[in-house]
């Protein structure tokens, strides 16, 4: 059995903003696991929070589930979420569940 691995690392940090890069798989099991580190970027003051997305190799149900949850921590905190470099196959998803109606993408 292999454990799926997720990765959160900071790219950039410059006044009130902030970017993270995500790498790995986000799924059911993975979401879990960044889920507290990202509800703590949302709350921590920032004005702008990124995701880079360029590292995921796989996002499913449960990672578009946790991006709506922590835009809404973000939003509640006056910071803006914004995913960033989303694979297009993660986009094609996002459309068909109407999230890239409330999530801001910014498409590689």
């Amino acid at each position: 059995m292999t454990t799926t691995l997720i990765d959160l690392k900071t790219v950039a940090r410059e006044g009130a903003d902030l970017r993270i890069r995500m790498t790995g798989e986000l799924d059911l099991h993975t979401a879990g696991r960044v889920e507290p580190r990202l509800s703590e970027l949302a709350a921590s003051g920032y004005r702008n929070l990124t995701l880079d997305l360029s590292g995921l190799a796989f996002c499913d149900s449960a990672g578009i589930e946790l991006f709506l949850r922590v835009h809404l921590r973000c939003r509640a905190t006056g910071t803006r979420l914004q995913l960033r470099d989303v694979p297009p196959l993660m986009v094609k998803s996002m459309r068909v569940l109407g999230v890239d109606r409330v999530l801001r993408l910014v498409v590689s």
